[in-house]
């Protein structure tokens, strides 16, 4: 055979062998090469739960409905470590934690399990009362082991009795009251229980910032917002 016409056949021979996407081990087997695409991505694999909360306002409180349905197909086993089936977790605008829902309540200790059937819900509601107005981020999850179900979400309160406000904290009135600038403005503020015990905390001439609440009669702050 011409050695021209022999290259060309070994070159069709080699591109059709690369062709094919498999291999030969040493016996001279056909080791078939794994394609990316025959196995899905994390990402292409189907939840086996769908979360959802609902945010509203309601008589000066926050109201968080959620809710988490088994959408897999099959019946799910849910352990939860206590009492507590799902929990919450509120950051404000700089990402710090103000405030967790299983910091505040009591649960018992005991695991309990349930079978959470196909197309089954679970429902949980929360009320808040002491955010104060702003913008923060809420985190709403199960507390099971096998699936927490998260779900975040922007939230925004406006008609609480709650308001934060900053200023220069210019003096001590009384051990129940203080004084402080506010763009140039003094303003004077009863203290409730746990703002009188974070007072030795704050100096004269210093920055503050401080949730309170206000009546026609006077202004009171509730806490001070302590680094």
């Amino acid at each position: 055979m011409p050695l021209k016409r022999m290259m060309i056949v070994l070159l069709a021979g080699l591109l059709s062998a690369c062709g094919t996407g498999n291999q030969t081990n040493g016996n001279g087997e056909v080791v078939k090469k794994e394609n990316p695409i025959d196995h899905p991505k994390q990402s292409e694999i189907a939840a086996s739960v769908h979360p959802s909360i609902e945010i509203k306002e309601e008589n000066n409180s926050t109201i968080i409905n959620y809710k988490v349905k088994n959408i897999s197909g099959s019946p799910l086993k849910l352990s939860f470590p206590s009492g507590l089936q799902a929990d919450y977790i509120v950051y404000d605008e700089q990402g710090n934690k103000v405030k967790q829902y299983s910091e505040e309540v009591m649960s018992t200790q005991a695991i309990t399990e349930m079978t959470f059937d196909n197309h089954q819900e679970i429902q949980n509601s929360f009320t808040i009362t002491d955010l104060y107005n702003g913008t923060y981020t809420i985190e709403v999850f199960l507390t099971a082991k096998e699936e927490q179900a998260r779900v975040v979400m922007d939230l925004k309160v406006e008609k609480s009795l709650f308001s934060k406000a900053t200023g220069i904290f210019t003096g001590q009135i009384d051990p129940h009251s203080i004084e402080v600038d506010i763009k140039g403005e003094k303003v004077a503020f009863q203290l409730k229980e746990e703002a009188i015990q974070q007072l030795p905390f704050l100096k004269e001439g210093s920055e503050i910032s401080f949730v309170y609440t206000e009546n026609e009669i006077q202004k009171s702050i509730e806490k001070f917002l302590l680094e």
